[in-house]
């Protein structure tokens, strides 16, 4: 009930001008769940995703609510609602495992919700809950969510009845990956909890025990074909190669987001759709990583907790990282929404554990997560609309082209084309490749009646790219329309038909 209110403002939102469109408005394949809509959920590559699961809760919402905004964001926060309450669930039994014994059953509950609630209204959830495109991200996180608590009752559960949540959970962790490709650190997820809390390996029992490896054999596979899947259907377009993205640089900015994403977990500010990329970090980053990785290391048997939410961290995060570089971004609020787990069942073991000083740590755990829920609640009003979201996303960093580029197109969609041909200019000042923004400057001028003054735009980007299309048909209209003899840079262009 405290997610849901606390995410309650989504309900305001409309759909946003990055990849909405594409998805959904413009998109007629998925409205449904006939025979037609459904063999092209689970044929398609669409976007460079194979999400067939997550297509059908689409396909559902569009039956029920048609094209309102509303109904789809209502359904997205009823699955991060329920994946909250899962990790309560989830938590619950880890903590249990935990704690030192005789820890009282309250303070263990306690614990749970406080990790439940760390998780699901952090401010770093806005962007999985609120952007409509990102459904995947709460749909896969309940199945893999419900992939664990299966497998944990499996891990405890007597032998008569061990087999049935080994299935279910491998079942469930099926529907994870058709709903989302980067679940697959899962297995790797489990190993780690076999060693802490569970201790079903390592320690006394060794690191040689048989069934305990062989069982996430199956898990292994899946992920492993799921990969593979993944990677046929992300196009090469969307690849960042060597020649743009060097292997040096590729590190650097996979460093860089190991520690955006755990500075952004401490400090929620400054959240943005889209950050502009990066291909020089700091050295001090590494250095930093490498320390916390030594500390890591050496103070495991101390502090096992911290070096099992690390690890899973990282497991988690690897997909997304800058080695596997898509789009135009280094990192995104997105890719938290699993791997930051770890972090929050960590403060939550805080609050349960019984420290001399309990009432003051549970007193600050709950001003923590009051300030979370406002931040959470300003980060949801820039969702509001595209202008909204492309406003903020250029007040925080100015030279983001591709913001500034989204912000142009929300004030071209929305009628005010001063504004998108201020926003524009300013792109075209950022690019090296000025064509394009030439011709959309040259558009947007004639398109508002100026026709003298977009005409010499539309010429300027005939001269550096003879014969483009879009500026050909354009500068043809200006030059019939202004009633004058066709401009030389014309004749590079096809013959009209």
């Amino acid at each position: 009930m405290l997610t849901l209110a606390a995410f309650l403002g989504i309900l305001q939102n409309g759909f946003v001008n990055w990849d909405d469109p594409a998805n959904f408005l413009d998109n007629p394949h998925y409205r449904g769940l006939g025979p037609a809509q459904l063999r092209w959920m689970f044929t398609t590559f669409h976007m460079g995703h194979y999400i067939p699961l997550t297509w059908l809760t689409l396909g559902a919402d569009y039956l029920v609510w048609g094209m309102d905004p509303m109904g789809y964001h209502l359904t997205s926060l009823l699955f991060h609602a329920a994946t909250a309450l899962c990790f309560y669930a989830v938590a619950r039994r880890l903590l249990a495992r935990a704690l030192p014994v005789g820890t009282p059953d309250a303070g263990i509950v306690l614990g749970a919700a406080a990790a439940a609630l760390f998780f699901s209204v952090h401010p770093l959830r806005v962007e999985s809950v609120a952007w409509v495109t990102a459904r995947r991200d709460v749909v896969s996180g309940l199945f893999f969510m419900l992939t664990l608590l299966a497998w944990l009752r499996y891990a405890e559960a007597p032998e008569a009845t061990r087999r049935r949540w080994y299935v279910g959970s491998l079942a469930l962790f099926a529907c994870a990956l058709l709903s989302k490709a980067l679940t697959v650190g899962l297995p790797v997820v489990l190993l780690v909890l076999d060693v802490y809390p569970l201790r079903r390996l390592g320690g006394e029992r060794g690191w040689l025990v048989r069934g305990v490896w062989l069982e996430k054999l199956p898990y292994a596979l899946m992920a492993a074909v799921a990969a593979a899947v993944a990677i046929a259907a992300t196009p090469e377009s969307a690849r960042a190669s060597l020649e743009t993205l060097s292997l040096g640089s590729r590190a650097l900015v996979a460093a860089y987001g190991v520690a955006f994403y755990l500075g952004k977990t401490l400090l929620p500010v400054g959240l943005s759709p889209l950050y502009a990329f990066v291909t020089r970090v700091s050295w001090m980053i590494l250095a930093s990583l490498a320390v916390a990785l030594i500390v890591t290391v050496v103070m495991r048997r101390r502090w096992p907790a911290l070096a099992a939410a690390g690890l899973a961290y990282l497991t988690l995060l690897l997909p997304t990282l800058g080695f596997f570089a898509t789009g135009p971004q280094p990192v995104a609020d997105r890719y938290s929404y699993l791997p930051c787990l770890g972090w929050a069942l960590a403060a939550g073991g805080v609050v349960a554990w019984p420290w001399a000083g309990t009432r003051v740590v549970r007193a600050v755990s709950a001003v923590v997560l009051a300030l979370l829920v406002f931040l959470a609640a300003q980060q949801i009003h820039f969702w509001r609309d595209s202008v909204s979201l492309w406003s903020h996303a250029v007040a925080l960093e100015p030279g983001n082209r591709f913001a500034r580029i989204n912000l142009g197109g929300a004030y071209t969609a929305a009628g005010r084309i001063p504004e998108a041909i201020g926003q524009y200019r300013v792109v075209l000042k950022l690019s090296r490749d000025k064509a394009p923004w030439y011709e959309v400057l040259g558009w947007l001028y004639a398109s508002s009646g100026q026709v003298a003054e977009g005409l010499p735009l539309m010429l300027e980007a005939l001269r550096l790219e003879p014969g483009r299309a879009g500026a050909c048909i354009n500068a043809r209209e200006a030059v019939r329309l202004l009633k004058i003899p066709p401009p030389p840079e014309l004749a590079t262009c096809p013959p009209a038909s």
